[in-house]
């Protein structure tokens, strides 16, 4: 265990030192592998102290906030570790030390209102994206099992005046806990924000939001040739209503644009008849012709009639 969060505190180093040689899914491995152990630790209270205190001296050697993913994966990974190992109190040094250095001494306000905007600042963990998800889920995954349950009919309108930081927290907590698939409810938030176009206004504010709408597969993409079938689509829909009614054709036809847009598009169908029609009888008349070649040619060798 102790090589375990030693080899954590030597990737918060590089990070810290020499970013270009900082290997993300190493840092992963590790994290997860130190949290694997928390909840044997609960029967094992001599181990625990002694991780414990091993634990302390180890962020005792730098600032918390010398960077932000020292600051960040300390103080989740120490509350994970008091809320999951320790039972009676006597293995809680590390975490009442890093929770005197907190704004807010209770947990979730802290993690909801100073860790996750410490994720969503420009430039927030040197743009590493993959890092940066990875926390944000640890956060909601500690929320959802120690802290208040999520609203899964949560309304829209709840959710439009939540800060983007806290708007991606609550979003990765529902999926946590609803699952993946919220976009095939129809009567999910998800849904609901996707079919108002609200994501895509959303992702807009900055690539780190536009990174978990694409990753989380929220924003509604379509593709150039889609746009296109769509607005022809469109607007045929209105042609076909235009020429079902005789009076109302000519209503419309009084009015300028509408107007000059059918001569427009009647002068244009007329330009690709002329074209059309020319390339598709040279086509024909080539072809008419290989095929008397061709029989010329059968009639000419021995035994051809």
């Amino acid at each position: 265990m102790e090589s375990y969060i030693t080899d954590l505190f030597k990737y918060l180093d590089t990070y810290e030192k020499n970013y270009a040689r900082f290997d993300t899914e190493a840092f992963f491995q590790t994290y997860n592998g130190i949290c694997a152990v928390f909840q044997a630790l609960r029967e094992q209270r001599d181990k625990a102290v002694q991780v414990d205190q091993f634990f302390l001296r180890k962020i005792k050697q730098a600032p918390l906030n010398s960077s932000d993913l020292r600051q960040l994966c300390i103080q989740i990974l120490i509350t994970y570790f008091e809320s999951e190992a320790d039972t009676d109190g006597q293995s809680n040094q590390a975490y009442l030390y890093c929770r005197g250095l907190r704004a807010a001494k209770q947990d979730v306000p802290f993690f909801e209102h100073n860790l996750i905007p410490l994720l969503f600042r420009d430039g927030a963990l040197n743009n590493n994206y993959e890092l940066n998800a990875f926390l944000l889920s640890e956060i909601g995954r500690y929320i959802n099992k120690f802290g208040r349950s999520i609203n899964s009919a949560l309304p829209p309108e709840d959710f439009d005046r939540m800060e983007t930081p806290l708007k991606f927290l609550e979003l990765s907590r529902r999926r946590l806990v609803l699952g993946e698939d919220l976009m095939r409810d129809h009567g999910s938030l998800e849904f609901h924000l996707q079919r108002v176009r609200a994501f895509d206004k959303l992702a807009k504010s900055s690539k780190l939001v536009e990174f978990y709408l694409t990753r989380w597969q929220y924003l509604a993409r379509t593709s150039f040739w889609s746009k296109v079938a769509a607005f022809f689509g469109e607007l045929g829909g209105k042609a076909k209503g235009v020429l079902s009614n005789w009076r109302y054709f000519r209503l419309v036809m009084t009015q300028r644009n509408p107007a000059y847009f059918l001569y427009s598009l009647l002068i244009i169908l007329f330009i690709l008849l002329a074209i059309y029609v020319p390339m598709k009888w040279n086509s024909y008349t080539e072809t008419r012709l290989e095929r008397f070649e061709k029989r010329a040619i059968t009639t000419q060798q021995p035994g051809g009639r």
